[in-house]
């Protein structure tokens, strides 16, 4: 009895003491609720716990029992007031979060992940068709309103007659002594230049920016000359400076043996005065790969880079003379050109015992091969029926005069004696 007495008092201190902290605020407000409160008659109790307690005090129990019960109802009017402030605040911050809940746009109904990406893919595909549509029209327009014998007979009657002016190839008079041929000029505005402050560097190759998509750069060079070690030690550097990661070198089957081309390409190590190369392997051809292809890590003394580049020996075409057996093999090879997996920045070189015929003629060849297949992608996505037709007749054109021109230089090849197999190319 005494520690409920004890707890009883306690609790009534506590509501004692929180209401003096409230009379301080507002005295006058306090008294007028405590007279408002002393004249209002009291509620009767809606809990079975408080109907026990009152019932108590009728039943002639202690004064203390009522005053206890007063205590707990003023504690509870304390407790209760805080729970509803403290409610009221967590309604008034959730009411908050509704009203930016309602705000923010209701997501809809999504697609699958799959039914996406199909969408998204289909949406590219359309997109992509019409883009090659617009192009493909602008290109076959301007290919129709030309006749492309005449074109291509004309432009070539003109590179036959450029003759290169003594002026513009002063580097090449200097070192002509590293050139396989007197006759072979090479033009000082696009003739290959040095890596770093080396303005003298020399060697027999020009440098051409082939309008392919992506753009390549492509170097049609001689082979270096054998005996001059001057010439030998030039063309590794070139392969260094310029970045080539892949030469095409085009002879015929008997123009050089096994020896000679180890002589040009190493079997193994081979250092010269500023740069060395390191044979890596040799993949001979098969079924699948056409030519021969041998790897080497080119590496310039005091240099931490070794670049590599791969050499693949096309001996398919004779000095002097037009291939006329192996067009399969020759056509696969003129589309690996730019279709090879060298580095964006890198270049790939052309490279024969002049430098002049048919490196110019296989890069021609692999340019017509590579606009020809921009022609098959195109027909090949393009929905427009007539488009597609006028697309098939400008390739058959193509085709057509590129096996009439190959019979005409074939059949010159037969009616000559056959003695012409020294002249340069």
């Amino acid at each position: 009895m005494e520690r409920k007495k004890s707890k009883t008092n306690l609790l009534q201190k506590f509501a004692e003491k929180f209401k003096k902290k409230k009379r301080s605020k507002s005295a006058s407000m306090s008294r007028e609720r405590g007279s408002e409160m002393s004249r209002r008659p009291r509620r009767p109790s809606r809990s079975g716990s408080k109907t026990k307690v009152s019932g108590g005090n009728k039943e002639g129990g202690s004064p203390n029992a009522s005053a206890e019960t007063k205590s707990k109802i003023d504690l509870m009017e304390v407790t209760a007031k805080g729970i509803k402030s403290k409610e009221s605040k967590e309604k008034k911050s959730s009411g908050k979060k509704k009203k930016e809940k309602e705000n923010l746009p209701t997501p809809t109904k999504t697609p699958s992940t799959m039914a996406l990406r199909r969408t998204d893919s289909q949406m590219e595909v359309s997109h992509n068709n019409r883009c090659v549509e617009k192009q493909m029209k602008i290109w076959i327009d301007s290919l129709e309103k030309m006749d492309i014998r005449k074109v291509l007979e004309t432009e070539y009657e003109g590179i036959e007659k450029m003759k290169a002016e003594a002026e513009k190839c002063l580097v090449f008079e200097k070192k002509i002594d590293q050139c396989s041929s007197e006759s072979i000029e090479l033009l000082d505005a696009n003739r290959v230049k040095g890596g770093g402050e080396d303005k003298d560097f020399f060697y027999h190759g020009s440098v051409l920016n082939c309008p392919t998509t992506p753009p390549k750069t492509t170097i049609l060079a001689q082979l270096p000359l054998i005996d001059n070690a001057e010439s030998l030690e030039s063309f590794w550097l070139m392969v260094a400076a310029q970045k080539i990661q892949r030469i095409y070198v085009l002879a015929g089957e008997e123009e050089f043996d096994k020896t000679q081309l180890s002589d040009y390409f190493p079997d193994d190590f081979k250092e010269h005065k500023t740069i060395r190369v390191n044979h890596r392997k040799t993949l001979p051809k098969t079924d699948d790969q056409l030519n021969n292809q041998l790897y080497y890590e080119v590496v310039p003394k005091d240099c931490a880079e070794a670049p590599f580049c791969m050499i693949e020996i096309c001996d398919f075409w004779d000095d002097g003379r037009v291939p006329v057996k192996d067009y399969g093999r020759i056509a696969t090879t003129a589309a690996s050109v730019f279709d090879s997996d060298i580095d964006a920045d890198a270049s790939c070189g052309i490279v024969s015992f002049y430098g002049a015929g048919r490196t110019g003629a296989f890069l021609v060849g692999a340019l017509a091969i590579e606009k020809l297949r921009s022609l098959t992608y195109g027909m090949k996505h393009c929905k427009d029926a007539g488009l597609k037709t006028r697309i098939e007749k400008i390739i058959a054109q193509f085709e057509t005069f590129a096996c009439a021109k190959m019979a005409e230089e074939e059949e010159e090849d037969s009616s000559s004696n056959g003695t012409n197999t020294n002249t340069c190319e």
